[in-house]
């Protein structure tokens, strides 16, 4: 067990500071890379997630349908549990409920997908820079570093497959270069059949139906710098009488949550930051609802949008 933990330990490991930052066209271009990789190769893998002092082991697999993917995600430790990916959403499965109880989720990206589509575009906000060559779950790999230009996003340190630019590890640090969240494979294949090795589940019914927000009674007046909405939803979460809306703002990278419900009674206002300070979170009563800003980003991007809605 004790061996275990330090070879997690090394894996996740957060690297020395690079060098200068690329320029722009470099920079896109290796940003571009690592995002094609994670979408349009097929790889199958074993990684860890270590978040302060919790550690998980998951399974992965994932290949090209289409213009997009279809992966699939098995929680290997703990609570069983696997999440099936396609270009326009995911379902994730509770194995350990009598029945099998699914849950429709925004998104669909995961490690090693942590970037978007069109990667480049965040050269715009994030400085790229190149470090050292390393070896990750048997394979080398280029240490490719993105810190933030500003104060509303939290940097990411990859390293990237030295020939396909698979991300085989990410580390999300704070303003300080701490470790927030860490990914690393300790084994990953590139290449394969093509297909998955368990066929997306036929669903029954719509497990967390959601509809669009047409009319709502706030509005955002203000976004942090390159982010922008990305969804509009009403949905029943759970200890919910009555739906609510989720509207969702990113800058490809970092996913930031709006909830908007009826007030209570004694509304409160409060602010707060998870124990593994990663989440920030800000609910304040606008008019006669209540709002909750909540998201895996720095607490000035959360209040500045949360300062920004206001009653129509």
């Amino acid at each position: 067990m004790r061996g275990w933990w330090a070879l997690c330990c090394s894996l996740l490991a957060v690297p020395a500071l690079a060098a200068d930052p690329l320029p722009a066209a470099e920079a896109a271009a290796w940003l571009q890379r690592m995002a094609d990789a994670s979408r349009r190769l097929p790889y199958e893998g074993i990684f860890v997630m270590q978040q302060g002092d919790r550690l998980q082991t998951l399974q992965v697999e994932n290949h090209p349908a289409g213009l997009g993917k279809e992966s699939r995600l098995v929680v290997l430790d703990g609570q069983p549990r696997e999440v099936f990916c396609t270009g326009t959403g995911s379902v994730s499965m509770d194995l350990a409920v009598k029945g099998t109880r699914f849950e429709r989720r925004l998104g669909s990206r995961h490690f090693p997908d942590l970037l978007p589509e069109h990667a480049a575009d965040l050269a715009t906000w994030y400085s790229v820079r190149l470090g050292d060559s390393a070896r990750v779950g048997g394979q080398a790999c280029r240490q490719v570093e993105l810190m933030p230009k500003d104060m509303f996003r939290w940097g990411y340190i990859l390293c990237a497959d030295a020939t396909t630019g698979l991300p085989l590890k990410a580390t999300v640090v704070d303003e300080n270069r701490r470790p927030l969240l860490r990914y690393a494979f300790v084994k990953v294949r590139q290449g394969g059949s093509g297909r998955l090795s368990k066929q997306f589940p036929a669903i029954r019914g719509n497990p967390g139906v959601a509809r669009q927000v047409e009319d709502s009674a706030v509005e955002v007046s203000q976004l942090p710098p390159g982010f922008v909405q990305v969804a509009a939803i009403k949905r029943r979460l759970n200890h919910r009488a009555s739906e609510v809306e989720h509207w969702v703002f990113s800058d490809g990278l970092t996913y930031i949550s709006l909830f908007v419900e009826p007030a209570p009674r004694k509304a409160v206002n409060m602010k707060g930051q998870s124990s593994r300070g990663m989440v920030n979170l800000l609910t304040r009563q606008v008019g006669r609802q209540q709002v909750t800003v909540l998201g895996d980003a720095p607490w000035p991007a959360v209040e500045f949008i949360a300062r920004g809605v206001s009653e129509k």
